[in-house]
């Protein structure tokens, strides 16, 4: 089987692209930052072996990840939230953000899922979480979140586009 290779002459032609399929799910992330995980020693970001403990559901002990649909990693599943989101990132950075993009339809590892944001607040509208969906191990999460990155595709300087 021969698979089709594309190139793009914009980020537009991309956008235009991407469109067609089932949507994406993207992140702008400051310069140096790992598209999925925290650094450890982040003091605005509390976080355990890069995971946010703002982002997911922990037990008392902060152990074990715990499932919920409304609590995960975010990202933007629509260009109008994608924009606000990275002019946000914008504000007082020297450098312009990247932004990390998968295709909505990807394949997740086992236990993650993206959920669209429920709540009524007008910024939830194309906003989504990467969640879980079975108890894990906080070590296990960081793999599986590794494993994301890893299929995620970096647009530099997004803004061009945005």
């Amino acid at each position: 089987m021969e698979s089709e290779i594309n190139q793009f002459k914009s980020l537009v032609e991309l956008r235009d692209y991407i469109k067609q399929f089932d949507g994406f799910r993207a992140r702008p992330i400051r310069d140096g930052e790992h598209p999925t995980l925290y650094r450890e020693d982040d003091t605005h970001n509390a976080n355990t072996h890069g995971v946010r403990y703002r982002d997911y559901l922990f037990d008392v002990d902060g152990v074990w990840v715990l499932p919920h649909e409304q609590k995960g990693l975010s990202f933007s599943g629509t260009w109008k939230h994608l924009s606000s989101v990275y002019k946000m990132f914008s504000r007082g950075v020297e450098r312009t953000p990247d932004v990390y993009w998968v295709l909505s339809g990807a394949d997740l590892p086992p236990g993650l899922k993206f959920e669209q944001d429920r709540s009524s607040s007008s910024k939830a509208k194309g906003h989504y979480f990467l969640t879980v969906t079975e108890r894990m191990h906080v070590s296990q999460l960081r793999q599986k979140l590794l494993w994301v990155a890893d299929r995620m595709q970096k647009i530099t300087s997004g803004g061009k586009v945005l």
